[in-house]
């Protein structure tokens, strides 16, 4: 019975001298990794705080002024470039056209006639009804093509393409 004891006793203090020895290796390669990792994150400070010198020497106003006028001439906007009413600001031009493939795929059916609330829309494109009562879920939605003939110049103008004289 006190053989077995002590066979007991010296397996677990092998066990036990073996599983520190394991544990004791990996703290250090943890360490090791730990120091790497501090190094590293020093060595990244060090090149932003180098970078950021680079940006405030490449950003100095006067370095900016002279490659403009080196390279670039720009100069500041004078006052009578300046939009002062809405009617100034150029609307944006038609939007192109759909590809072949796109056009093909929608269907031709275009209503009998229009009805009361309808959007102004190409002298080619059918109407497109604006009431959501007369509209039905199972006719796909056709979008009004764009006239690069009668461009609006005015918002008040584009509104009374849009909405029709109401």
């Amino acid at each position: 019975m006190i053989r077995l004891a002590s066979l007991f006793w010296l397996a677990l203090v092998l066990v036990s001298g073996f599983a520190m020895f394991k544990v004791k290796y990996a703290v250090q390669d943890l360490d090791d990794e730990l120091g790497r990792v501090r190094k590293q994150s020093v060595a990244e400070q060090q090149e932003i705080r180098v970078l950021n010198a680079e940006w405030a020497y490449l950003t100095q106003p006067e370095r900016l002024a002279e490659l403009n006028r080196k390279f670039l001439s720009l100069a500041p906007i004078p006052t009578k470039q300046l939009q002062r009413t809405v009617d100034e600001i150029p609307l944006r031009p038609p939007p192109r056209s759909l590809p072949v493939a796109e056009a093909a795929a929608e269907p031709e059916t275009e209503p009998a006639a229009p009805a009361p609330d309808t959007v102004a829309t190409a002298p080619d494109a059918p109407a497109l009804t604006a009431s959501v009562a007369t509209m039905n879920r199972d006719t796909p939605v056709r979008l009004a093509k764009a006239s690069a003939t009668a461009s609006p110049r005015t918002l008040d103008d584009l509104f009374a393409q849009i909405g029709g004289d109401r």
